[in-house]
């Protein structure tokens, strides 16, 4: 790809973009008969059985080719039983919706503060707003319009937001983007139904620098449109996309991670759906700055019919995905100071340096209304995603909703008592679990939850707001 960067800038930008089309799932039907009818699909999405017997779909994979590229967003769709390389669709809600997870993390029937919430998306959806009204209708949730000003739609400057690609080649790049596009501000708008929602979209042209192995200009396209969000009046901003550290590890340390310094403002990001994630190869920004909160991603189960849940780290197992095995991300750094707050027991673990994740919120069998299907094509609706994309703008939505003023980066849930916190002590985000961090040389911890700040949970899940 180096040498295409060099003399064919413009095929490049074709075939980069390109990596981003749905590639997690198969061409072949699946092997199970599970139906997908409403009833069954939202039972199983209660009791956490729904990954096991239907294949998923990666909207943006991380994969070319032999190449990792620990890049794009971290969300996948679950697939249609009789048809595994399509979502699946219903008349619907099926999956976890806003109720579910206000029981599951225990939230106040207080409305709370009417914060405002930045999300930070790649490409355009131009479906956005009216899916976002139909969930929001759905779950008698208050209406955020754009006619209202409570929906803000702009570009990384504050202008106009980018148009879709528009090419056929690239529809699947359109649809993925977008897919995290919906799936962001639905889990924004389960977390705080009063919040205002400030969508900010970068041009989907940016994500090609990274699969250069040249992260920065990705990075500073990211910075700014932090920068636009604040700008709006968001006291929290969600950043659900992951960028590989490649060859510029100082995006981590140097003038592109101080940017994301906001005192005050919560800026929370994704932890990736990796597993383990080591050294600076493999590590992923920003969610590894100090000053970002790390969102991890857990599984709910409920066995009373969503009146109480347990929690476990989500992970997909492999066979129904070809192989494939997505998780939580955990990361340890070898170069990178602690997080703020972030106790030294915690920091332990990885030679002093930043570990991660910090806090956890559901990343499976989550409710999504999304029309906007220009590639797998149907009418679209309701459906089902899952992936630490949707931790972040729901842990961000917590924070609006509780207010940010004492808030620089995870300090705050790291001082949280155990009131305000849920341990989550049963899981593994690695196939061979404790087995993998061993190899690895590194603390279990880093793979396999336990009592007390685990990897793919970090401190665990709120319980309630005290922790934001």
């Amino acid at each position: 790809m180096r040498r295409v960067v060099k003399t064919m800038v413009a095929a490049t930008a074709v075939a980069a973009v390109g990596v981003l089309m749905p590639g997690g799932a198969s061409a072949r039907p699946a092997s199970v008969s599970t139906p997908d009818s409403p009833a069954a699909v939202r039972q199983a999405a209660l009791d956490g059985s729904l990954t096991r017997t239907h294949r998923t779909i990666k909207l943006c994979p991380e994969k070319s080719g032999n190449k990792y590229l620990p890049t794009g967003c971290g969300v996948s769709m679950v697939a249609a039983s009789s048809d595994a390389s399509k979502p699946l669709e219903s008349k619907g809600p099926v999956g976890l919706g806003p109720a579910d997870l206000a029981r599951a993390f225990h939230l106040p029937d207080s409305p709370g503060k009417a914060g405002t919430i930045g999300i930070i998306a790649f490409g355009a959806t131009p479906t956005l707003a009216a899916d976002l009204a139909k969930y929001r209708e759905a779950y008698g949730l208050p209406a955020c319009t754009e006619a209202s000003g409570c929906l803000k739609i702009v570009g990384q400057h504050g202008g106009k937001p980018p148009a879709p690609i528009g090419l056929p080649l690239l529809n699947k790049a359109d649809e993925g983007l977008a897919g995290e596009s919906t799936l962001d501000v639905d889990m924004a708008s389960a977390a705080c139904p009063r919040c205002k929602i400030r969508v900010v979209e970068i041009s989907p042209l940016l994500v090609i620098p990274q699969y250069a192995y040249l992260p920065a200009a990705t990075a500073k396209a990211m910075d700014d449109a932090v920068d636009t969000a604040i700008g709006l009046g968001a006291n929290s901003v969600s950043l659900s996309y992951v960028v590989g550290n490649g060859v510029q590890p100082g995006i981590a340390t140097g003038t592109l991670a101080k940017r994301l310094h906001h005192p005050g403002v919560a800026i929370v990001a994704s932890a990736g759906d990796h597993g383990i994630q080591t050294g600076t190869a493999h590590q992923v920004w920003p969610q590894e700055v100090p000053w970002v909160t790390s969102a991890g991603g857990v599984q709910l189960a409920s066995n009373d019919g969503g009146k109480t849940f347990t929690k476990s780290v989500w992970d997909t197992g492999s066979a129904l995905n070809d192989g494939a095995y997505w998780s939580a991300s955990s990361a340890c750094s070898d170069y990178i100071a602690p997080a703020n707050g972030q106790p030294k027991s915690v920091a332990a673990h990885c030679g002093g340096h930043r570990a991660s994740s910090d806090v956890s919120a559901a990343a499976v069998n989550l409710s999504i209304y999304d029309t906007y299907l220009p590639a797998s094509g149907g009418a679209g609706g309701w459906g089902v995603a899952l992936g630490t994309s949707a931790s972040a703008p729901y842990l961000a939505g917590l924070y609006a909703r509780a207010g940010t003023s004492g808030v620089d980066g995870p300090n705050t849930v790291y001082a949280a008592g155990s009131g305000s916190i849920e341990d989550v002590t049963t899981g593994t985000s690695m196939p061979n679990g404790a087995a993998d961090c061993t190899k690895a040389k590194l603390a279990t911890a880093l793979c396999v939850a336990g009592p007390g700040w685990d990897g793919p949970t970090g401190v665990g899940v709120p319980h309630g707001l005290g922790a934001f």
